[in-house]
This record gives structure tokens, sequence and C-alpha cells, in this order.
């Protein structure tokens, strides 16, 4: 059922006459009859009552107007929450994020833009960053802060964030009073390290590959936060991005131990989908975190703004 052939027979019943509804549609009155006619054929009754004084809906034609009418209302409602961009009610959006992202980037972003969009229900999907860019290409998220280098030929990425990524030992590890260690005095020790489908792992492993060390991987885990009570407990060492274990270097209970002719880092972004259209409501949540890290020009070239 044609939407536009429905606004003709609302027209037709309103005005009474094939003609004044062509004047007010702004179109011929042909092209009203027409429509109309396929309406009746493709429902397989006579909506009006075709006389010389003029037209009348029949009992069907009646029928049919009532539900024209809703419709009508229904098309004009969807068009204004869209126009509007306020996602409508309960209405709202997924996007994916490792952890330490959404734990120490996003915050104070968050909360403004809930404060200013208190209609939109955001879901946060947290997880390693192979996981969120699977779910950006299965539309599942709108897009995702995740752990850089990170290549794939449908996705875009935009560089928000460097993090240091530390060697930490507890506090009272034999470590934690040493100026410096090297690499092989770490490949020696217990570590505890992200799973090996974690960029941050692949930064660490190439790193004693290159320096022809195996390093002794007591634990893996894709939670820093835990890796980080471990490291604090004792149970061995690890490398963490500094957004991590900060107040924890803060307070002494880790303490940072360079590793001599090693800078370990990672970058912090975020990824989406080519070509991937962002309403208004997802565009004022983007706008934000790009303006938040002073990445907007860059955020435009890649849109194509």
């Amino acid at each position: 059922m044609n939407l536009q052939h429905l606004r003709y027979l609302l027209a037709v019943s309103r005005t009474g006459s094939f003609t004044r509804a062509a004047a007010a549609m702004h179109v011929t009155q042909p092209t009203i009859s027409s429509g109309v006619s396929e309406l009746e054929t493709k429902l397989g009754v006579k909506l009006f009552n075709r006389g010389g004084r003029g037209v009348e809906l029949t009992m069907e034609g009646r029928s049919l107007v009532n539900y024209a009418v809703q419709i009508q209302d229904l098309v004009e409602e969807a068009s204004d929450l869209l126009s509007r961009g306020d996602g409508g009610g309960d209405e709202g959006f997924q996007f994916g994020s490792i952890d330490a992202a959404v734990i120490y980037l996003l915050p104070e972003i968050l909360r403004a833009y809930i404060a200013s969009h208190p209609d939109i229900a955001l879901s946060v999907q947290v997880a390693p960053s192979r996981y969120l860019a699977d779910d950006l290409l299965m539309n599942r998220s709108e897009f995702a802060f995740i752990t850089l280098p990170f290549e794939h030929a449908r996705l875009d990425t935009l560089s928000l964030y460097e993090d240091r990524v530390l060697l930490v030992v507890g506090s009272t590890h034999r470590f934690a009073g040493r100026r410096s260690v090297t690499l092989e005095d770490v490949a020696g020790e217990p570590l505890i390290l992200f799973h090996d489908d974690s960029v941050s792992r692949r930064i660490v492993d190439e790193k004693f590959a290159e320096a022809g060390l195996s390093p002794t991987v007591v634990m893996a885990m894709r939670s820093p936060e835990a890796m980080r009570k471990l490291v604090e407990a004792g149970v061995g060492i690890s490398f963490l991005p500094y957004l991590t274990v900060q107040d924890a270097l803060k307070s002494g209970e880790l303490k940072e131990v360079p590793v001599k002719g090693v800078n370990f880092k990672r970058e912090i972004g975020v990824a989406w989908r080519k070509g991937r259209y962002f309403g208004p409501a997802i565009e004022d949540l983007m706008a934000a975190i790009v303006e938040a890290f002073e990445k907007t020009n860059d955020y435009h070239t890649l849109r194509g703004k």
C-alpha cells in the first residue's frame, strides 16, 4: 500500500472532489484519480461513490480513511522524533569500550551527555578490543573505544589518548627499591599479563621476542583492575597502563620500575564502521568526545565533513 496514495485518499475525502484534492496536493487531477484507482484495484473494493455532484466515501472508504489518518499521524510523529534526534523516550544506542577508557577517560563526558540527553538510554559493552571490533562489524555497536593500532579494511579509527605501559611491582617486591631492571630480569619473574588476544599483550610480547626472551607468564587476565590487585598482593609483577595504576602508585601500594632500553606505550582510540551513519543523538556524543581530546578536525576529516 503506497503512502502517497493514502494521502490522495485523505485529500479527496476532505475536499469531496478529485479536482479540489489535486489543487490542494499540487498535482494533476489524473494523478489523484490514478492513485485512488490503484488503491481500489489493490484492495479489491470501491472507496468512493462517484456521481455528478462529487464523490462520497463508501463504507470501505470510510474504514480505510480511519486507518489512513492514524498512519499519517504515526508518520508525522516518527518524522518529528527523528528530526529532533532525541531517540524517543526509551530509545538509545550501544557503544563499546575497553574498561580503562570507560573507567578513566569517559566519566565526565558521559555525565555531561546524560544531563543534556536525559531521554537517551546508553548501553555500554565492556570487552577487549578484538571483541568490540566484532560488535562494530556485526552492527551491534555504533562505535567503540579500543586499544590501537587496530587495522581492519571496514573500520575507521581515530587515536585519542596515548598511555604509558609501566612495569609495576608490589611495594615489598625485591624490584621495588631498584632504580631500573633489564628485560632479562623481568623475564625471570612470575608475570601477570593480559590475554594473548589483547593489543596490550601483543605490544609486550613483541618486546620480549625482539630480545630473544621467553617470559614466565603465570597468569593471563582481561581485567587490569584484577591484575593490579594481584600485583599488590605479591602474586606476580605486570606491565599495566598508567591510567589503571596511577592511584596505586600515588598511595605506594605499587611501585614503578623502569626497564632499561624499553619504552612501552599504547594508544586508546575510537573506531566505527566505514561509512556508518550517526544520527543526531550519537553525533552529539561523538562531538563531545573528540572535542574533549582536541581531535575535532581529525574526526571531521575522517568522516568527510
